[in-house]
C-alpha cells in the first residue's frame, strides 16, 4: 500500500512539472515582453543628453569587456606555453632517469 502512495506521488510530481514547465516559459516571455516595453518607453521620452550619456556608458562598458577579453586571451596563451614547458621539462627529466637507471651502481 505504501508504494502505491509513493509511486502515485512520484507520478503526480513527475506530471506537475510536465504541466507547470510551459506556464513558467509563457510567463518569462511575458515579462521580457513587458520589460522591453518599459525600456522602449523610457528611450521614447529621453533627450539629446539622456542618449549622450548612454552612449558613454555603454563605451565604458565595451572597453571594459575588450580588456577582459584580452586579458583572458593572453591568460589562455601564458597557460599553454607553460603546459608546453612543462611537457618538456617532464620528458627531459624522464630521460635523465632513464640515463641513472642505465649507469652501473659502482662502489667505492
Amino acid at each position: 500500500m505504501l508504494r502505491k502512495w509513493v509511486l502515485s506521488l512520484c507520478i503526480s510530481v513527475f506530471a506537475m512539472t510536465l504541466v507547470a514547465a510551459p506556464e513558467e516559459k509563457a510567463i518569462e516571455q511575458t515579462m521580457f515582453e513587458l520589460e522591453r516595453s518599459v525600456a522602449i518607453l523610457q528611450l521614447s521620452k529621453a533627450n539629446l543628453e539622456d542618449y549622450k550619456s548612454m552612449n558613454d556608458k555603454v563605451m565604458s562598458l565595451e572597453n571594459r569587456v575588450d580588456f577582459f577579453a584580452v586579458l583572458t586571451l593572453v591568460l589562455c596563451f601564458i597557460l599553454a606555453v607553460l603546459f608546453v614547458f612543462l611537457c618538456n621539462q617532464h620528458k627531459r627529466l624522464l630521460a635523465i632517469e632513464k640515463v641513472k637507471m642505465a649507469e652501473p651502481i659502482t662502489e667505492e
